[in-house]
């Protein structure tokens, strides 16, 4: 079976980095690219075709609850997950309304991420089989 494929959305260059190396170490994930905002991650998504496009809410510009619906309506059955360092109900709920399929604190990222990205390509809404070709 081929991996899953993710792009990884933050403004921060050094949380991008720590996110890529810890996600590399799945078997089952491939990190495809990552954006530095939500302009850049509208482009890169309809380049690269992820599954599972993992979303800072708080960045400049067009934010996280911006980028979803515009995401959702690009590529429908694209697996967003949004994440925050904000773990409040209020971020959860107002992530969940835009269009993502889950959330994840930033805080719970060693625990909770992988988990979150296997469930939502298995819940079928990752367009699985839309990613790139492994090489």
């Amino acid at each position: 079976m081929a991996p899953i494929s993710v792009l990884l959305v933050d403004d921060n260059p050094t949380f991008l980095r720590i996110l890529g190396d810890f996600l590399g170490e799945e078997e089952d994930i491939l990190v495809v690219g990552m954006a530095r905002s939500g302009e850049e991650a509208l482009v890169k998504a309809k380049e690269l075709r992820p599954q599972v496009v993992l979303l800072d809410l708080a960045m400049p510009g067009l934010n996280g609850f911006n980028t979803i619906p515009r995401l959702r309506s690009m590529m429908p059955d694209v697996g967003i997950i949004a994440l925050t360092v904000l773990d409040a109900n209020g971020y959860r709920e107002a992530a969940l309304t835009a269009g993502a399929d889950d959330f994840v604190a930033k805080a719970n990222l060693n625990t909770h991420l992988v988990p979150a990205i296997r469930r939502v390509v298995e819940s079928g809404r990752s367009g699985r089989g839309s990613g790139p070709t492994p090489a």
